[in-house]
């Protein structure tokens, strides 16, 4: 019998740079790709509002849809299943009877502790799982320094850095992915299939989420803003240029994005915003590998407990709805409600009214955050919010 490896693909939904896909196709395995729509994710939190919201979910399917239209395309398929992944992968390993699972690391406390319950399963069954780095610009192992001597802010991080930036070669997409004859591809879940109902989203218009859009609006934003020298008087290129919507998802890897700016050949300002830019993403990767859970705390990295924050429901529905006495805040906050997106400029603004104005515990804003931005991720939206409200960087 052939030797079989299921592909459990996570924020990596992506056929290009991707070391551990690559990898797979390499052995000469027979591979069964597969995605797990985690239930928990689209759960309400304990502020009435999903964690991942009607918005993020939509993406996240068209995504989903765009890479199993690519997969199919190299002769694969993608196996899609609801529930845990924890316990579905486990089950479609001894299913197919596999010898290995391969996916990439993730670093979030929930993240992890899905993959050390994944593994625990596994071992029952005498299958190994093997975790690829795949989600920075640099390789963990080119820092040049332990993370438990990561500098304690940003401008410390880029002198420690810039002359010593080892930057892998991105891998090149497969040719063709090797399936075994029988499985079921089973279906990619609707709006309603995942508790969302559609009347949540106000907006019938979407960015359009997966790998292929992912890699047009790159080459736009080369052609024009690289090459064209178009300035988006920003920043923040990364965000305002809206490729870290596919960049969250991993249907752009950082190294891709590093590579395409270095073939443009430009010298243009713009190139070097946009890599800083993602070793400042790098950063924030970086800050909670570091810290871990206390991210997530009111007194965030620091533990700075001195500060109080309150836990007001009316205040914060009122800025959630954008129904504060700040009209400008009032339309920032429903053009994220209707969107999902608001630049850089407008996310700072609004937290800083949420914490500086309005007092209002940060960690909730951080949470809504989650829910609506369509570029969440983990470390960036919290490290963010840990340095606005005072508890982050030192």
């Amino acid at each position: 019998m052939a030797q079989r490896i299921i592909y459990w693909f996570r924020n990596d939904l992506r056929l290009h740079d991707n070391e551990a896909l690559s990898s797979a196709v390499d052995s000469l395995s027979e591979i069964i790709p597969i995605y797990v729509f985690d239930l928990r994710q689209f759960d309400k939190t304990r502020l009435g509002f999903r964690r991942t919201g009607a918005l993020r979910a939509r993406f996240l399917i068209e995504s989903v849809v765009d890479l199993r239209n690519r997969l199919r395309e190299k002769g694969g398929d993608l196996l899609i299943r609801i529930g845990d992944p924890e316990k579905i992968v486990s089950e479609m390993a001894e299913e197919f009877n596999a010898n290995y699972v391969f996916t990439s690391k993730e670093i979030a406390p929930e993240e992890t502790r899905i993959e050390s319950s994944l593994s625990k399963n596994l071992k029952l069954n005498n299958v190994d799982i093997k975790l690829f780095w795949m989600d920075t610009l640099v390789h963990a192992k080119d820092l040049p320094f332990p993370i438990s001597k990561l500098p304690a802010n940003l401008s410390d991080f880029y002198f420690l850095i810039k002359d010593n930036i080892k930057i892998q070669a991105p891998y090149p997409e497969p040719s063709k992915i090797k399936l075994p004859q029988d499985y079921d591809a089973g279906i990619i879940p609707s709006l309603p299939m995942l508790g969302i109902d559609p009347q949540e989203i106000p907006s019938q218009t979407s960015s359009g989420g997966g790998e292929s859009t992912a890699i047009i609006t790159l080459q736009f934003y080369i052609e024009q803003n690289i090459k064209g020298g178009q300035d988006l008087a920003s920043h923040d290129h990364l965000t305002d240029s809206r490729i870290s919507d596919w960049l969250s998802l991993g249907c752009l890897s950082a190294r891709y994005i590093y590579q395409l700016m270095k073939q443009s050949q430009s010298n243009h300002g713009n190139t070097d915003t946009m890599i800083n830019n993602l070793l400042a993403r790098d950063y924030f990767h970086w800050t909670l590998l570091r810290y871990g859970p206390r991210l997530f705390k009111p007194s965030g990295i620091k533990h700075e407990f001195s500060k109080r924050w309150l836990n007001d429901n009316l205040a914060f529905e009122e800025w959630v709805k954008g129904a504060t006495t700040d009209v400008t805040i009032n339309a920032i906050m429903q053009k994220l409600n209707k969107n999902g997106y608001l630049t850089a400029a407008e996310r700072a603004a609004a937290a800083e009214f949420l914490v500086n104005n309005l007092g209002i515990n940060w960690t909730w804003g951080a949470m809504y955050f989650e829910s609506h931005l369509l570029d969440y991720e983990v470390s960036v939206n919290w490290g963010r919010w840990n340095n606005i409200a005072g508890v982050g960087e030192v």
